[in-house]
């Protein structure tokens, strides 16, 4: 039995032939998407932003597609 203090060589640390193999894909990539975003924060009151959250439920959309296609007349 090992002493508690004594290394376990099996634990953790680089192995060989794990991970991804090397030249295959992106699976995000392979499949036509662009994963490439930027966010922001929005500030407001708890109610400012409760009524917002009840906007984008009641438009079947996600908080951020609301504001930008409000903001920025897209999707129309």
């Amino acid at each position: 039995m090992m002493a508690q203090n004594e290394e376990h060589p099996n634990w953790g640390g680089k192995r060989p032939g794990q991970g991804r193999p090397k030249g295959s894909p992106n699976r995000g990539t392979e499949l036509g998407r662009k994963t490439i975003f930027k966010s922001t924060t929005i500030s407001g009151s708890p109610e400012e932003i409760d009524a917002l959250k009840k906007l984008a439920a009641d438009s079947g959309m996600s908080l951020s597609r609301l504001v930008i296609e409000t903001l920025l007349g897209k999707g129309e």
